[in-house]
């Protein structure tokens, strides 16, 4: 199910044990915050599984800072069922295969030579990828990885 939120008047407001509205915000400084309190449960899990701090880098997005970004048209990010997000000391596999064991529908790892992050998102029909340096290759599973 997705809500919207303002940033500016829900921005603190706890969206779970760990998780703030403003975490999910659109980079560009938008108002607007649209977010999928099931992506959210499925995060608070994670967390909670991996007992470490996740980061949210990238959550809902406008259509703008989308483009601005390189993001697809029909990007997750813009209806709010999407984040990348990284775990200090986690590798990305590890957080990839809890998202697929867990149910997730749109997984993609990227592992470049700057940033390694996972992208999460609630889409219904399963979808699996791996970017290597700005690449998209698609997978069947996680383990492919391995």
């Amino acid at each position: 199910m997705i809500k919207e939120f303002s940033l500016k008047n829900s921005g603190d407001m706890n969206l779970s044990a760990n998780f703030k509205v403003k975490e999910f915000a659109c980079r560009d400084g938008a108002d607007k915050v649209l977010i999928d309190v099931d992506l959210v449960a499925k995060l608070q899990d994670l967390r909670t599984y991996l007992n470490k701090p996740i980061t949210i880098t990238s959550g809902y997005r406008t259509d703008s800072y989308n483009k601005q970004c390189g993001g697809a048209d029909n990007s997750y990010h813009l209806k709010g069922q999407a984040v990348d997000i990284y775990c200090s000391g986690v590798k990305p596999i590890v957080i990839a295969l809890w998202a697929e064991f867990n149910g997730l529908g749109g997984i993609g790892v990227y592992l470049d030579r700057t940033q390694e992050f996972v992208h999460i998102d609630t889409r219904q029909n399963k979808y699996r990828w791996v970017n290597r340096n700005g690449s998209n290759t698609a997978i069947k599973s996680m383990t492919d990885l391995l």
